[in-house]
């Protein structure tokens, strides 16, 4: 087998596009080089890799199996060709961090305040995003760490190193009707509004879980946020609604409370740092980490 990093790069582009035109483009080459180059890589590993429909890409279940291959053989590379460009330029190297909504200000920025004075070269490139995205992005080599909250364990490419526990709560305004009560059955919540996150995420899945359980209907969302501002509290607060968010968040605020909801089991949450398994770790990395870990 003589596998080519170009192939292993169109292979990828063309699991990314599901489409020949557009993964040509994306690679810059023709449509018949890229069709030649997946050929080959078929031709190299012995596997029917992808399935064509037309001018439409879809892996097969032998090219499932080995995108988490390529992937990683992509990463590696990456990896490589950047320290080596570090290393030339005396190690003023990039970091590339990914966070959340939720771990930007509270927990990434207060690292970099602390950093960036001792390493006047370094220069960091911040992404935002969803937790998945941004965990895929650590795995495909585009990020070098990101800090995101996790729910459970992710795929066995990444390694999730814990800081701390932070466990979702259904809160209220301090003059909700709900609020002085020392315990709110769940059934007492139907019917409520809420404002609460996007259905795709894993905390509004886990509270939708606890509803169905009960034989309740699901929790309805007046308002769907991607992570809890300043101003979606404050909203909360003088509304008479309810929400799902993160114990920390209620630090920003003294006019949310949390509501003793018996939920049957708690709604566990944990902030972790992200990494590759088996990534070659700069010394900016290091000292990310190892700041980022030690916590304020």
């Amino acid at each position: 087998m003589n596998l080519s990093l170009r192939d292993i790069e169109y292979f990828l582009a063309a699991v990314e596009h599901g489409h020949l035109e557009r993964a040509a483009a994306a690679c810059g080459v023709s449509q018949p080089a890229l069709s030649k180059s997946l050929r080959r890589l078929e031709a190299d590993t012995g596997l029917v890799l992808m399935q064509r429909h037309g001018r439409g890409l879809a892996l097969s279940s032998e090219g499932t199996v080995f995108l988490q291959h390529a992937k990683r053989l992509w990463a590696e590379y990456r990896d490589a060709v950047r320290h080596a460009m570090e290393l030339r330029v005396g190690e003023a190297g990039l970091l590339r961090i990914g966070a959340t909504g939720a771990t930007m200000d509270s927990v990434v920025m207060p690292v970099l305040q602390r950093l960036l004075p001792r390493r006047p070269a370094l220069r960091v490139q911040l992404t935002q995003g969803l937790s998945d995205d941004l965990n895929a992005q650590v795995e495909g080599g585009k990020l070098d760490l990101a800090v995101t909250p996790i729910y459970a364990d992710g795929p066995p490419t990444l390694r999730h190193e814990i800081m701390f526990e932070d466990p979702l709560c259904v809160a209220a305004g301090r003059r909700h009707p709900l609020a002085g009560k020392a315990r709110v059955a769940l059934r007492e919540l139907a019917g409520l509004r809420w404002i609460l996150p996007r259905p795709t995420s894993v905390a509004r899945q886990l509270l939708d879980a606890r509803f169905a359980e009960a034989g309740l209907a699901l929790p309805a969302a007046a308002l769907e946020v991607e992570h809890f501002s300043d101003g979606s509290l404050k909203l909360l607060a003088d509304a008479d609604m309810l929400a799902v968010l993160p114990q920390s968040a209620l630090a920003g605020s003294a006019d949310v409370v949390t509501l003793p909801v018996a939920l049957g089991a708690p709604l566990r949450r944990s902030i972790a740092l992200i990494s590759r398994r088996g990534t070659t770790w700069s010394p900016l990395m290091d000292e990310f980490r190892q700041a980022v870990l030690a916590g304020p």
